[in-house]
């Protein structure tokens, strides 16, 4: 899998290049296990984008490698110390959004929708 690098104090973590990513996404889309994050309902809301959009881009779509990121903390502050994944694609409607999802790490048994952009705004 590639190397291990190192963040500030100390803290090692994987690499961002799993190459069964796109596989293991479009599983948990199939078979409906997926959480959807405060934050990612507060973005469908403002910027009107359904579930089943996010779902049509995850199940369609390439991984949007250059915008994963790797995260500490959420935004509430607690230890998560994971890899946020980027897809990007286009709805039926033409509109192209980028969708952030993280696997829940306890033995990556679902998908968790971190947030939703959309691009063309």
């Amino acid at each position: 899998m590639g190397r291990k690098r190192k963040l500030k104090a100390g803290v090692t973590i994987p690499p961002n290049k799993d190459p069964e990513i796109e596989q293991k996404v479009r599983k948990f889309v199939e078979r409906r296990l997926f959480h959807v994050t405060g934050h990612a309902k507060k973005r469908m809301e403002n910027r009107e984008v359904t579930i089943l959009e996010i779902l049509q881009v995850l199940k369609r779509y390439r991984r949007d490698a250059k915008h994963d990121e790797y995260k500490e903390y959420d935004s509430g502050g607690n230890q998560i110390n994971r890899w946020s994944y980027a897809f990007k694609g286009k709805t039926l409607d033409k509109r192209t959004l980028r969708i952030a999802v993280s696997l829940i790490t306890e033995q990556e048994r679902s998908l968790l929708i971190v947030t939703v952009i959309d691009l063309d705004i």
